[in-house]
């Protein structure tokens, strides 16, 4: 199922069962969340810990299609329906849905960004775990190749310091500067909820946010595209073993 707004532009893509029989699928009036995609197996969940959302799609005219998509093509389902998303009756007269929409989609946009590099640095951290493992099963590895992967390991923990903050004061119950996630995932944990316009110190903290994750963010693809590859390059002419996300050969 695809939900379109006025424009004709796609918003949401809700995805429903094949199987046979009266089926009904449900758009919860958000757009997607801007979560990595996880495919691990879920374990235990806490009943206060929801399914990751987006911000609220803005009052206006909607159509919504269906198709069912198999390896043969695609088959649209039916002819597309409209239906009018309403403002809630409370909603304060002037209220400009569609500036507070922009600065969603801002945030999340920025979420989405933040939140693929934190599982980037998750990812290079097991890499960087993997190459330790294969020097000391490569007797050709000078040890100039273990100083140079200690060098990587620090340079990406400063990484993830500015983007994630320093886990140590909060499990000490102790004050600390917020860091870029923290910062716009307290923009987007008070402003997805309404369709009001954000307030000054929201667009004043999403802006800083934005600042400090383009620096980082060019920090970690340096790491990545040259020090990293390097080093796994140099693995490899050493005779390491294969390693995850190293190309051999």
């Amino acid at each position: 199922m695809l939900v379109r707004d006025a424009a004709g532009d796609p918003v949401r893509r809700v995805m429903g069962p094949v199987t046979e029989g009266l089926h009904r699928v449900t758009w919860d009036l958000r757009r997607p969340a801007p979560d990595p995609v996880d495919l691990s197996p879920q374990g235990f969940t806490p009943p206060w810990a929801g399914a990751p959302q987006g911000p609220l799609a803005p009052p206006g005219d909607y159509t919504v299609e269906m198709a069912l998509i198999t390896e043969t093509g695609v088959e649209q389902v039916g002819e597309p329906q409209s239906f009018t998303v309403k403002p809630v009756p409370n909603a304060a007269p002037g209220t400009d849905f569609a500036a507070a929409t922009t600065f969603q989609a801002e945030t999340a946009d920025l979420l989405r960004r933040a939140r693929g590099a934190a599982a980037e640095i998750g990812w290079v951290r097991d890499r960087l775990r993997h190459m330790r493992a294969a020097l000391d099963e490569t007797p050709a590895a000078g040890d100039e190749l273990y100083q140079r992967l200690e060098g990587i390991e620090a340079r990406l923990a400063g990484i993830a310091g500015r983007l994630q903050g320093d886990p140590a004061p909060g499990r000490l119950n102790e004050p600390s500067a917020p860091s870029i996630a923290g910062r716009i995932g307290q923009v987007a944990g008070g402003h997805w909820g309404t369709r009001q316009a954000p307030t000054e110190t929201q667009r004043a903290s999403l802006a800083i946010a934005r600042g400090g994750f383009e620096r980082v963010s060019q920090a970690l693809r340096v790491l990545v595209d040259e020090a990293l590859a390097q080093l796994e390059a140099d693995l490899e002419a050493a005779g390491a073993p294969w390693t995850p996300g190293r190309r051999v050969g």
